[in-house]
């Protein structure tokens, strides 16, 4: 389906929850990142993630594009829904909202003895990152 398209089906979509809910729809105030700005946010996470480890005597992790994506739909999740809670999937996770950066994400987690626990463990890892409204969402799941 072409972008166009999608915007039109979701003009329909917001007039038709407006005339059952009678209530205005407020848009949202931002567009959600874009795939660069995701990517390059979780290879600097990951680099700092490395620094860290290394700081602390472990080797470095790695990262694994299987636990990126579920990481990344979590984040998305929790972007699109303002829910800020655990996935249940089966990995070690941190979550975090808040932080504009990757440095500063990464610096709120290691400030916790618990998530710092987490983020040292395990040799595989995996990042997401989601933006809207300002509001910055990040995970890390670790096995």
């Amino acid at each position: 389906m072409k972008l166009r398209e999608i915007g039109t089906v979701v003009a329909w979509v917001v007039l038709a929850v407006m005339i059952v809910c009678q209530r205005p729809v407020v848009a949202l105030q931002e567009v959600p990142q874009g795939l660069a700005e995701q990517e390059n946010a979780v290879k600097q996470l990951h680099q700092a993630h490395s620094v860290a480890r290394d700081e602390r005597g472990l080797v470095g992790s790695r990262l694994v594009a299987e636990i990126n994506r579920d990481a990344q739909k979590h984040a998305d999740w929790m972007a699109s829904t303002g829910q800020f809670v655990h996935s249940n999937m089966d990995y070690w996770e941190v979550i975090l909202m808040g932080p504009q950066t990757p440095e500063k994400a990464l610096q709120g987690w290691l400030e916790s003895k618990d998530h710092r626990k987490i983020l040292m463990s395990g040799g595989e890892i995996g990042f997401g990152y989601a933006r809207i409204n300002g509001v910055a969402y990040w995970v890390g799941m670790v096995r």
